[in-house]
């Protein structure tokens, strides 16, 4: 997997931006639901490297029919959960039906061991579980991310809530360490996404979708120094307003031994791939990693 996601633009203007998330949280889902295709198709005629990677991805899934129309309606996902952040972070629940699976899984990790890493993947909306954790005050969360990439998106969508904004650790800060390790002591569980890297950190190989991937070691490592289990989770949108949260529990004790580090990091990797492929089955177009992710262009 590569780092060229880091490289990538961000391709937004801030007036459209803010107009776009006034007249969202202003108006009901279903009256700027009207936009989605223009914006979509704007997007789909713009960026020819989006275009690519959505194909591409979708013949390693096995999508039977992979043309401009696939295509066109794996980016309108896309473009449908982005506008769902805007509902999601203003704390606007009520246009939603949203299914929770595996609830069970996540309360007792948190009740035999109070906090955990979440890791989740750029598959489906992140914001449906982290915005619940918060208004909902069922998980005191922390969030590890990148602010440099999309920042003019993320530091709008913020803007609407400061007690979304104030659950960020930015990973770019050099005390984010620290940070971390203060927030574990407190008691606070840390999200992050862990199918992607910026190129600088350690990285484990794994299979994913048959093909040879590079993640990122650091959810990992941090499950073991801090002796915290790690539960997975996906918020997949399933289409109108609909969304499953869903939970797993990947390990319970993640150890991993100086004597057997590398092994130990491939087959705890390993089995985060296996259910990220998994879920990526269940419904393929909330893959929302849009670049030659496996090379394939290579």
């Amino acid at each position: 997997m590569s780092h060229y996601w880091t490289h990538q633009k961000e391709r937004s203007n801030i007036y459209l931006i803010r107009f776009i998330c006034h007249l969202a949280s202003k108006s009901g889902r279903t009256f700027v639901r009207f936009f989605l295709p223009i914006i979509t198709l704007y997007f789909f005629l713009t960026s020819p490297t989006t275009r690519r990677s959505s194909r591409q991805f979708q013949q390693r899934v096995g999508v039977k029919k992979t043309n401009s129309l696939s295509v066109l309606k794996h980016m309108h996902w896309f473009a449908s959960t982005v506008l769902d952040r805007v509902y999601f972070i203003t704390d606007q629940f009520q246009y939603f039906d949203i299914n929770i699976k595996n609830l069970d899984v996540i309360e007792k990790v948190l009740a035999d061991s109070q906090k955990c890493i979440l890791l989740g993947a750029h598959l489906g909306s992140f914001d449906v579980l982290r915005t619940m954790a918060v208004s909902k005050n069922k998980l005191s969360l922390k969030i590890l991310m990148q602010r440099s990439h999309n920042e003019m998106v993320t530091g709008v969508l913020e803007g609407l809530n400061p007690d979304i904004a104030g659950t960020v650790i930015d990973l770019a800060d050099e005390d984010a360490i620290l940070e971390i390790q203060q927030s574990v002591d407190q008691g606070y569980s840390i999200g992050i996404l862990g199918d992607r890297h910026a190129g600088k950190e350690r990285l484990v190989s794994a299979n994913l979708l048959g093909g040879k991937v590079e993640m990122p070691a650091g959810p990992f490592l941090l499950a073991s120094i801090f002796k915290v289990p790690v539960v997975v989770f996906y918020g997949l949108y399933r289409g109108a307003n609909r969304y499953d949260i869903i939970f797993e529990l990947l390990s319970d004790n993640v150890d991993i031994s100086r004597q057997h580090r590398e092994q130990d990091l491939q087959a705890i990797c390993q089995q985060y791939c296996d259910s990220l492929e998994r879920h990526i089955k269940i419904e393929p177009k909330n893959w929302f990693n849009f670049y030659d992710y496996w090379h394939d262009e290579k």
